[in-house]
């Protein structure tokens, strides 16, 4: 349990940095690929065994092209959010972030054969309501005039998220019940921050962008708790025993409560009464979701 606390509590702490980059003009994609290569950075320091990764062995396990595929894959739908955060508003953006964990949830049911019962049901059919709610804002989405394919940003970064965890729980349920969790988590983010480096070089190159100090400090502080919430993750699939069908609901509600409580507290954001509803649910589905398991 307390893996899966961390593992939300570092999540929200990357959506609460993201709102310090917005007021502070710091630039988000290099952010992000400067966030990468620092997470790759922790993900080396705190291998338990180094040989793995200096030896070659890596290049012969079984989860090390499905960490290459999903670190490209961060990357990718990372940026499909941002864009459509600003062509849709940032709730747009949150709802079909968080509500990608429908596919790890049905994966869950379907091909893994997790138990099922109506209190789960329930419990993740409020996880649902409580996303929603919680991410309404008063201030309505920013519709962008751009081309007609921005309208479909919404359903990328649904599928795309929701890829991403279908990915991850896989690789948990075939490669990494015993071993290997610390490895994999490094060579996903070696992988997604090789890509947006690459990206970031061109764009630099080509003149589209310079680069700011601002970007590298920003990176360095999101990288340390995207790496870690990543991996608390992973353990958390590892070590309990409820199955990802509990898990992937817990820790996005989690994100989501977190993060409304404290941007309160600290940035002063107002909570609506809708989104102190998305709470209660939120709660609701939390005990529902634990009691069946």
């Amino acid at each position: 349990m307390l893996f899966l606390i961390l593992s939300f509590i570092c999540s929200a702490i990357l959506i609460l940095l993201f709102k310090v980059f917005e007021r502070n003009g710091v630039p988000i994609f290099q952010a992000i690929v400067f966030n990468y290569c620092t997470a790759a950075t922790c993900g080396f320091i705190f291998l338990p065994d180094h040989s793995t990764v200096t030896s070659g062995a890596f290049l012969s396990q079984g989860w090390f092209p499905v960490s290459v595929v999903l670190g490209a894959m961060f990357i990718m739908v990372f940026n499909l959010t941002s864009l459509t955060a600003v062509n849709f508003g940032v709730s747009t953006a949150s709802v079909a972030s968080k509500l990608g964990l429908v596919f790890p949830v049905l994966l869950a049911f379907g091909i893994y054969h997790e138990s099922f019962d109506a209190m789960k049901l329930v419990g993740i059919l409020l996880a649902f309501v409580a996303v929603v709610l919680s991410s309404i804002k008063d201030k309505p989405a920013v519709h962008s005039a751009a081309g007609t394919a921005l309208k479909f940003l919404p359903f990328a970064v649904f599928f795309g998220n929701g890829a991403c965890d279908s990915v991850t729980q896989f690789a948990n349920k075939h490669f990494l019940m015993h071993q290997g969790i610390a490895e994999f988590a490094m060579f996903i983010f070696v992988a997604a921050g090789t890509v947006g480096l690459i990206i970031l070089f061109f764009m630099l190159a080509t003149r589209r962008v310079t680069l700011h100090i601002k970007s590298i400090i920003g990176g360095i502080a999101l990288g340390i708790p995207n790496y870690l919430a990543f991996l608390f993750l992973l353990k958390a699939l590892a070590t309990l025993s409820w199955g990802s069908s509990v898990i992937f609901p817990i820790a996005n509600l989690g994100t989501v409560a977190v993060a409304t409580l404290v941007s309160f507290v600290l940035f002063k954001e107002r909570i609506s009464k809708i989104n102190l509803t998305g709470l209660a649910f939120a709660a609701a589905a939390i005990i529902l979701i634990v009691l069946s398991s």
